[in-house]
Order: structure tokens, then sequence, then C-alpha cells
């Protein structure tokens, strides 16, 4: 006799989607981590989720590939050799451009081969590292959720390019996630607002770095600031 199986309603498969993954948590020196989101009815738009570098992105696979490119970016393009690289691939203009000179390669090479080197020290920083992600979009339901839910695939698929071309957060990244979301038609209308309202706000977020021993780095969209509780006695200077 065949079984039957009851695939999960949109409203189920959000509500999931939208709160922190059991293990997910990171583990950082000198912090007790906790974190749940509990919508206001079935689903909702707010969204809570801990980031751990490692497990979520890989870092020691990322730290081996900017190793192999910094040491790849100095090795001159064999002669009729198709390009291996981005940094191949821009010297060949180079080289079709007025007024090339051999240093130019050189320099290039190295300033790139440099920039793979720090982005592997960077991305060590990121073990002891814990990153914490908070949405809340405008209401309550299943176009909530699905705005938290763009937020967040974003957020993520963004931060893969930050990490590989950078080895850490910037301000970059935020800048790109407000250009691609506050000024979306789409969400807008999904909200029943007309292009010619005033009002852009479609949801509020707050991405913190938790490091060794308490220290809290954090960005802030239109979201209440954080309330930071800490046991360490605070020594202010005069």
């Amino acid at each position: 006799m065949a079984k039957t199986y009851n695939a999960p309603s949109i409203d189920e498969y959000l509500l999931k989607r939208l709160k922190p993954v059991e293990g997910a948590i990171p583990h950082v020196q000198g912090i007790e981590m906790y974190g749940n989101s509990i919508p206001v009815g079935t689903v909702g738009g707010d969204l809570f989720e801990y980031i751990n570098f490692q497990q979520r992105y890989d870092i020691e696979a990322r730290i081996q590939r900017a190793v192999k490119r910094s040491k790849e970016y100095l090795e001159p393009l064999p002669t009729g050799a198709a390009p291996r690289n981005s940094v191949d691939d821009h010297v060949e203009w180079l080289k079709s451009r007025p007024g090339y000179k051999p240093e130019m390669e050189t320099e290039y090479r190295a300033a790139r081969s440099s920039e793979q080197v720090r982005v592997a020290e960077d991305l060590h920083e990121l073990y002891s590292t814990a990153g914490v992600l908070v949405v809340d979009a405008q209401g309550h339901g299943i176009i909530s959720a699905t705005i938290a839910s763009t937020v967040h695939d974003t957020f993520h698929a963004l931060m893969l390019s930050e990490l590989d071309h950078r080895g850490k957060t910037t301000a970059e990244l935020f800048e790109r996630i407000n250009l691609r979301l506050a000024l979306s038609v789409t969400a807008r209308n999904a909200l029943g607002r007309s292009e010619k309202e005033s009002a852009q706000e479609i949801a509020t977020m707050l991405y913190g770095e938790v490091h060794p021993y308490g220290y809290f780095r954090f960005v802030n969209f239109g979201h209440p600031p954080p309330l930071v509780f800490s046991g360490i006695p605070q020594v202010h200077g005069d």
C-alpha cells in the first residue's frame, strides 16, 4: 500500500525557513549564545539567524583558494596560452593599450597577489567570529515572510562575493543590499504601494558580528538598536 506524503503548506515552510536552524549556533570564545524568533501568527516577517561562517561558507576552502590565487597571479601567461584567470585577462587588455610597458604587468600582478594574501589573512578572523542577522518586514503574513526571505537570500548571495573579494564584511555589502531591496518596485507593489508614494521602507535589518570576549560590531538599517548586556566591568577614561 502506497504511503501518502503531505507536503508542508507555504505557511509551514516559511515558518520553518525563518527560524534559526538547530545546530547552526556558532561557538565564540567567552560568549554564551542563544536565539529564537516567534512569529505573530502562522508566519511572519521576522527573521533571526546565526551566521556560522565556517559551516555556511567553508572558510578553510576559501583561504586555500586565496593562497593559491596569490601564487597564480604572479605567474606570467605563457605566449599563446589562453587567460587562466581575471589577472591574465586584464594583463592582455593592458598589452593592447597604447603606452604599455612590461613593468605595468609586474606591478599589477604583485598588487593582485598581495590582495589575495590579505583576503586569506582576513578570512582567518572568521574562525572566531559569529554573525547575527535580524530582519523585520512590515506586516505579519505570507508577503511579509516572502520579503524577509528575499532579504535573507540577497544577503547570503552578496556575502559569498564579499568573502571571496574582501575576506570580510564591508559597508559596500550593505549598500548593495539597500540598493537592491529598499527601492524595489516589486516589493512595494506586493505591499499594495504605488510607485508614486514616497514611503520606501519594506523591512528593517540589523547585522552584527560577535567577536571573542564580547566585542560586538554591527550595522543597522532602521531597526531598533541592540541591547548589549555584559558581565564584564566597564572601565571609562577621563
